[in-house]
């Protein structure tokens, strides 16, 4: 141990005072991993230059590359940054510098969420960082998310040790669908127990009730009814100051949602009216074709097929209207079963099959095994054995290596094809 801290502060001493004062800051990063660009919003230095510096104390030993354009320093190196961020800059440089990395990590989510779901309403705040990534295309976004994921948990803690609530709000109100289409549910949902300690510390109203609404989403996907309906209603709570009707519809949908799986149909219903007519009056078009979804989804589950299909063609034909691609597909899994349930399978297999050639492209394996579950029933009814239980076998394979429960009632329709 004091041979290498001997090493280390060997190597420390020959650096010049800037890049001395870049590697003190490196230690400063929340995550064990970091990009170029986060290494430049913790220091303050221009990309070209962090890239610069970075290869030179990479030379030094005292950074590590582990793969392109990822750095990292050795638990001990970290250790030995942080003492000297203390004796040489102190608390306050260190909190001004956690802000700004925890700051330009909120708005590259902001990025990489618009770029997968462009009608969501990103919170990320004022004094846009330079130099984000470009995410420009899904792909891009999809591939920077899971790269970053840890990192934004621990971002969002670290802004809130060091005091910056209002990005430590932010970032899980802004990100949370990412961690909701690629499955990450249980670190949502931690990532919204920060979010709301920081609204609570923040006295922010409209913090508290976008970590409320994206909690309430997390624990409802966890099956946590109860939960979710309480974080629901303490979001439209929370709401009554800010008014803003993205919550306030959205929440009343969820409500009616989990109204529904609990078998309060008459509430269930009135819930979901009430925010369409909500989402409906302030223009917010993708909200109110996702109540108009929900309905559909209640047609189909009582059976009233005609209806089922009258609801799901307007919401499609709303989430057209938008160019929200992805929600026209998964309105389309719908659709696919008010088909079936009204003896057009051959229609329903084909919108199936239209709804998944999306999910694929989206490389959303959730909902692609949720469209096979759906064109594998078509299969079935037109007596096309064979084929449904190759779709149903890769929707198993999908449930099964995610921890699913529903890879059990897969299980047993494959079983049930054997008969």
């Amino acid at each position: 141990m004091s041979d290498l801290r001997s090493v280390m502060s060997a190597s420390y001493r020959a650096l010049d005072g800037d890049t001395a004062r870049f590697f003190r800051r490196l230690g400063l990063h929340p995550g064990p991993e970091f990009s170029p660009g986060a290494a430049a919003a913790l220091t303050g230095t221009p990309l070209d230059r962090a890239r610069k510096l970075l290869d030179q104390l990479t030379r030094s030993h005292l950074v590590e590359r582990p793969r392109t354009d990822r750095y990292r320093l050795h638990d001990l190196v970290r250790l030995y940054a942080l003492e000297r961020v203390d004796d040489e800059d102190g608390i306050d440089a260190a909190r001004e510098a956690v802000g700004d990395v925890a700051r330009w990590y909120t708005h590259a989510a902001a990025r990489a969420q618009l770029a997968e779901h462009p009608n969501f309403p990103v919170v990320r705040g004022s004094e846009t960082p330079e130099e984000l990534p470009a995410l420009t295309s899904v792909e891009e976004a999809r591939a920077w998310f899971e790269t970053e994921r840890a990192n934004l948990v621990a971002a969002a803690e670290a802004a809130l040790e060091h005091g910056h609530h209002d990005v430590a709000w932010r970032l899980p109100a802004t990100a949370y669908p990412l961690f909701e289409m690629h499955r990450h549910w249980h670190q949502w949902r931690d990532l919204h127990t920060l979010g709301l300690r920081a609204a609570e510390e923040a006295g922010d109203a409209f913090g508290a009730a976008r970590n409320h609404l994206g909690m309430g989403d997390a624990q409802w996907l966890l099956g946590e009814l109860d939960e979710a309906s309480g974080h629901y209603r303490a979001a439209l709570e929370a709401n009554r100051g800010p008014g803003d009707p993205w919550v306030e519809g959205f929440a009343l949908r969820q409500l009616g949602e989990v109204s529904w799986q609990l078998g309060e149909h008459e509430s269930a219903h009135a819930f979901v009216e009430r925010a369409i007519a909500v989402l409906g009056e302030a223009g917010e078009r993708r909200g109110e074709a996702m109540g108009l979804l929900s309905l559909a989804e209640l047609s189909a589950d009582s059976g009233r097929w005609e209806e089922a299909l009258d609801r799901g063609r307007a919401a499609v034909a709303a989430f057209e209207g938008i160019d929200d691609v992805w929600s026209v597909a998964w309105a389309g899994c719908t659709l696919g079963r008010a088909l079936l349930g009204s003896g057009r399978a051959v229609e329903a297999a084909s919108q199936y099959r239209t709804s998944i050639a999306v999910f694929e492209e989206h490389e959303d394996g959730d909902s692609r095994a949720v469209a096979l579950l759906g064109l594998g029933e078509a299969h079935v009814v037109l007596g096309e054995t064979e084929s449904a239980r190759q779709v149903w076998g890769s929707a198993l394979d999908h449930f099964t290596d995610h921890g699913d429960p529903r890879a059990e009632q897969v299980a047993e329709r494959l079983r049930g094809l054997e008969v």
